[in-house]
């Protein structure tokens, strides 16, 4: 069954810095303990357990998360439905036009993000978990938030084709048979992507990368086994690209979530 939402627990015991993290579907990120430092244009932003952080669908962040008292933790809320056009059109109306990814969310709201941690989504129908998240959308619409993390009505093509690479990221994915998924030639697919400014070979390698960071959060510590769950034959190759991506290698990022 496809879900309409999942949350997942993220944490380290020492800082964690991170660059170019592709966030794929509009997000939203609640700390728990310690402080995240996001660095967005030419300042950074502190966020902590009081505000909370807005992305948009594939959109890439640059941070450092720090424990304090030997921990740092935060829930990522992920949301794969749009909301009514009436919600983000009630939205548009009383809050900026302007993006900013920092919210200083009201305590009824926090309680409604506390109430999802403790939800087993997973065993919920879609239409029942439609009707939660409907309530937290009307929310961040009364606070006119809810247009800062859904840009528009639609999923994007790349969304649609990160969130189908995402189920089976181990696999040996084929341009050709991601196309044929779509019901598209090579050509038209290839053309649909450029659009949007994106490759097929980067949606795949940034859907890999943020799997390898789910697995270590999982409690995954193998390298060669993360790399093969990745869709890497070679280790090697699988640090590579990870060091690319995110500015540090398998390992060190490894040392942030076990204490010395």
């Amino acid at each position: 069954m496809k879900q309409a939402i999942s949350v997942s627990y993220i944490y380290g015991v020492k800082n964690q810095r991170l660059r170019n993290v592709t966030v794929h579907s509009p997000s939203l990120f609640w700390v728990q303990s310690g402080k995240k430092s996001l660095f967005w244009q030419d300042s950074d932003i502190l966020f902590d357990s009081s505000n909370v952080l807005l992305t948009q669908a594939q959109q890439q962040l640059s941070f450092e998360n720090k424990p304090t008292r030997a921990t740092f933790s935060t829930y990522q809320f992920s949301f794969f439905i749009s909301p009514p056009k009436s919600m983000l059109e009630l939205s548009e109306h009383i809050g900026s036009a302007t993006y900013q990814p920092d919210y200083a969310a009201p305590q009824r709201v926090l309680d409604t993000l506390k109430l999802f941690t403790q939800i087993a989504w997973q065993e919920l129908s879609k239409d029942v978990q439609k009707l939660w998240l409907f309530g937290l959308y009307q929310q961040l619409a009364e606070e006119g938030r809810l247009h800062h993390i859904f840009t528009d009505y639609q999923q994007s093509f790349s969304q649609k084709v990160s969130q189908f690479l995402a189920h089976t990221p181990d696999h040996d994915h084929q341009l050709n048979i991601v196309a044929e998924h779509f019901s598209m030639s090579r050509a038209t697919f290839i053309r649909h992507l450029k659009k949007e400014h994106t490759q097929f070979k980067t949606l795949l390698a940034q859907v890999r990368m943020n799997h390898a960071l789910s697995l270590m959060q999982k409690g995954y510590r193998k390298q060669t086994d993360i790399a093969l769950r990745c869709g890497y034959q070679s280790s090697v190759r699988f640090s590579q690209r990870f060091q690319q991506q995110f500015g540090l290698n398998p390992k060190q990022y490894l040392k942030t979530l076990t204490p010395s």
